[in-house]
């Protein structure tokens, strides 16, 4: 082919051809199926064009335009995101993690759990350069902690204004997490108010209010509902500053926003994006100019999606959520070790999730590119998406009366609730895939070993309010099972009763051996049985309870009810068959269960931990 017949099929191709080439590909199928939904009911189709439905930016949107879809500043993050790494004031060797983070790359800490002394907070810091990089505490600290912060910080710093703290205050967060607090709602609010006052006059560079989506995420949320529900409490922060005599145009500067960035790559940079699209139009709505009002976004790699089996994955899921938050756009970054799941995180785990960010700034050069998704047509829409279906999340929880009300009312709790449901179907269905949990587990590994996390000092006190949002983590079902089939007194094995050749039974036999040991259960194996005599002999010999039949639609057909029945005469308890119902349904009475692509795989294991119980 010449490069002139090579430029020319180039430019021949439309999107008709493209549907054309794809319909033959799929042999008859409907290319419809190859739509996918997010939980929020988002389409994301299989391709996107300009003239289809790609959406184009011009004008003010320009990186650094009124409505920052492609960022706040024109330059980008050219000189890099802030890298943060999240340390536990409590442990015991914290103060040489934190040198150690700081001298190896991080350029700010965030502490987690600490007393409100300043001694205490003083021993923590010793070393650290204060003006040079700040410490931030965690969303949800209390006005005694950022008091005792800010008496650190002035006793070493000879110029106020060179602070850069945050003060994490954030009382509708914390609520939500715990369920209690001492003062009603709007007397916290008030209390923060007065803070962020008294520290703006004094620290004009200090953010004190924290908007921290990851309560929302790690309860349960859908992308949507994490930022729908940040925009509810934005607008209840700026009211409150507003009639504090705080103007418009100073709100933004108070505050930062958290959100939380799991293995979604696309998704989570537009989110990030989104974000800034949401908080531009609600200033505007407040009366501000959104182009003197970007809010500082900080990204966080979702708890949620961390597992304790195979927990080395969580590296590639933390690389894939840092690179979709620096393509988005993140002001800061904090990266989860791969091991936080499993308890404290050791110094390699700490190590690897600095690096995993250092790599992705210095090595790759990624905060170099200004807006490094701009101009693709699937995350511009995908930006509108999401910006669309989080601003109907806000707006519902605006009708409810706020995201306080509705938190108070236990509406906001159930709406998660329903998300939660959603999310773990898709992850029992395996239709959202956990590798090294539900896909392609590991029975012979070895579990990380970790010290327990410190004590959290933070005491339920005062009146339950709320109902807490739990933490939810995707793989915990799963884990369950396979923590209870390690702690059986009776090592939980099956055998498959693979009929015919390899050829035959290989699809079903690896996909029933995968399936069974994501929840625990050891497969006995083997290459497969000519007739259905050799196979009840080699299942007797095994002494196992547990049988799965594995083999074609045609070998079904014809001897999959009496090996069922002869498996059960030679003492089989529970009998499996790895097809959808649809391929024996004469064979119910016969068969104990039905594995298949779309099942949902707890489901069908349930009764063999039952069995086992």
């Amino acid at each position: 082919m010449t490069r002139e017949d090579s430029e020319q099929n180039f430019d021949d191709r439309d999107y008709e051809s493209w549907q054309a080439a794809a319909t033959a590909a799929l042999k008859g199928k409907d290319i419809s199926g190859l739509t996918t939904r997010t939980l929020e009911g988002i389409e994301r189709s299989p391709l996107y064009t300009r003239h289809q439905n790609g959406t184009i930016r011009t004008g003010d949107d320009f990186p650094g335009g009124a409505a920052f879809a492609r960022g706040s500043r024109a330059s980008g993050n050219l000189l890099g995101w802030e890298i943060r790494q999240s340390h536990f004031a409590m442990r015991n060797d914290v103060n040489a993690q934190i040198l150690a983070d700081l001298e190896n790359g991080a350029t700010a800490i965030t502490l987690k759990g600490a007393a409100p002394e300043i001694a205490n907070l003083d021993s923590v810091l010793e070393g650290v350069h204060l003006e040079l990089a700040p410490i931030h505490l965690a969303p949800g600290s209390t006005q005694e902690l950022a008091a005792a912060l800010l008496a650190v910080c002035e006793a070493r710093s000879s110029d106020p204004e060179l602070l850069r703290n945050h003060l994490g205050l954030d009382p509708v967060g914390r609520l939500a997490r715990t369920g209690y607090s001492v003062l009603p709602l709007e007397q916290e609010i008030k209390q923060c108010v007065d803070t962020t006052n008294e520290v703006a006059s004094r620290y004009p560079n200090v953010i004190p209010i924290a908007i921290d989506g990851s309560v929302w995420a790690n309860g349960g949320a859908s992308d949507s509902q994490e930022l729908g529900a940040i925009l509810s409490a934005g607008v209840l922060w700026i009211r409150a500053l507003l009639e504090s005599g705080l103007s418009i145009n100073d709100v933004s500067d108070k505050l930062e926003i958290t959100l939380t960035v799991g293995p979604d790559q696309f998704l989570n940079t537009a989110k990030i994006r989104a974000a800034r699209v949401c908080w531009a139009q609600v200033i505007s709505a407040c009366g501000g100019s959104s182009s003197q009002n970007p809010v500082t976004i900080h990204a966080q790699t979702a708890q949620a999606m961390l597992t304790k089996t195979d927990s080395w994955v969580n590296m590639l899921r933390a690389t894939t959520a840092c690179f979709a938050a620096a393509a988005g756009g993140a002001d800061a970054i904090t990266v989860a070790p791969f091991d936080d799941a499993l308890g404290l995180s050791n110094d390699m785990g700490l190590r690897l999730a600095r690096n995993t960010q250092l790599i992705l700034q210095e090595e790759t050069k990624l905060s170099a590119v200004i807006d490094p998704a701009g101009g693709s047509w699937y995350v511009e829409e995908l930006t509108d998406q999401v910006a669309n279906s989080a601003w109907e999340t806000f707006q519902d929880l605006e009708r409810q009366g706020g995201l306080g009300v509705a938190l108070l009312s236990g509406y906001w709790q159930e709406a998660l609730a329903e998300t939660r449901s959603e999310r773990n179907k898709a992850v029992a269905d395996r239709s959202m895939p956990l590798t090294g949990t539900s896909e392609f587990p590991n029975l012979g590994e070895q579990l990380l070993d970790r010290e327990p996390l410190p004590q959290d000092p933070e005491v339920l006190e005062g009146e339950q309010r709320c109902e807490a949002l739990p933490l939810f983590r995707w793989s915990a079902p799963f884990e369950t099972m396979r923590e209870a089939a390690t702690a059986s007194a009776k090592e939980p094995v099956i055998f498959l009763a693979n009929l015919g050749e390899i050829a035959t039974h290989t699809a079903r036999s690896t996909f029933a051996l995968n399936l069974f040991e994501a929840g625990g259960i050891r497969v006995l194996n083997n290459d497969g049985f000519a007739n259905t005599t050799a196979c009840v002999e080699a299942f007797s010999a095994s002494n196992t309870r547990i049988a799965c039949i594995c083999s074609s639609d045609s070998v079904y057909s014809e001897s999959a009810s009496q090996t069922a029945q002869d498996l059960r005469d030679a003492g089989a308890t529970l009998v499996y068959l790895a097809g959808n119902p649809t391929v024996l349904a004469e064979a119910d009475t016969d068969i104990d269960g039905f594995i298949y692509l779309g099942c949902d795989v707890l489901e069908a294991l349930t009764p063999i931990h039952q069995l086992l119980n």
